[in-house]
């Protein structure tokens, strides 16, 4: 069964935990940030890099598929939307928030820039060595506050319903399920 970090969905022969969980957070707020991120506010930084990881992360997930000799086919068909909505902005907001109150400001302004930084890295990365090369918390911030704060401030829901939505989660399911 595949967890979420508390979701299940379905049977396969591979198991997501903290990790997968820990990955998912971190592509609900990351992109690449256009030159003039100076003019930028937090929250329009962190949905550019959001936008950014997000996809590049569907794209990790497809690549693993394709290691493990799924078909990766369904899933590039069933990508979800990694744009943001006033949904998304209000849960971004809410996690900015926390994490300013948990450190401080100019630790997530640090965090963002490293985020920015990694995401060209991300263009063949593995899920797996994603996890050794992802920790952008800011100073203050623990991975299980964090992962808190991404599931109180709904930013961990926004995207497993849009993997839902878009059939990307029964697509994965799918696509694994000959392995």
């Amino acid at each position: 069964m595949i967890f979420l970090n508390g979701y299940g969905f379905g049977r396969t022969r591979f198991r997501f935990g903290k990790s997968f969980m820990k990955h998912l957070i971190f592509a609900a707020l990351v992109a690449s940030v256009p030159a003039v991120a100076f003019a930028e506010t937090r929250l329009e930084r962190l949905e550019t890099i959001s936008e950014d990881m997000t996809d590049a992360m569907y794209n990790a997930m497809i690549r693993m598929v394709e290691k493990q000799g799924g078909n990766p086919e369904p899933l590039r068909s069933a990508i979800p939307s990694s744009e943001w909505d006033d949904t998304f902005r209000n849960a971004g907001a809410c996690v900015l928030d926390k994490y300013i109150s948990a450190s401080s400001g100019s630790a997530v302004d640090e965090m963002l820039d490293k985020m920015e930084a990694f995401i060209p890295e991300m263009a063949e990365m593995d899920l797996d060595a994603l996890g050794d090369e992802t920790d952008f918390l800011p100073e203050g911030v623990s991975e299980d506050y964090s992962i808190s704060v991404n599931q109180d401030c709904g930013m961990a829901d926004v995207m497993l319903d849009r993997m839902e939505e878009s059939g990307f989660t029964a697509a994965l399911m799918q696509s694994m399920s000959g392995n």
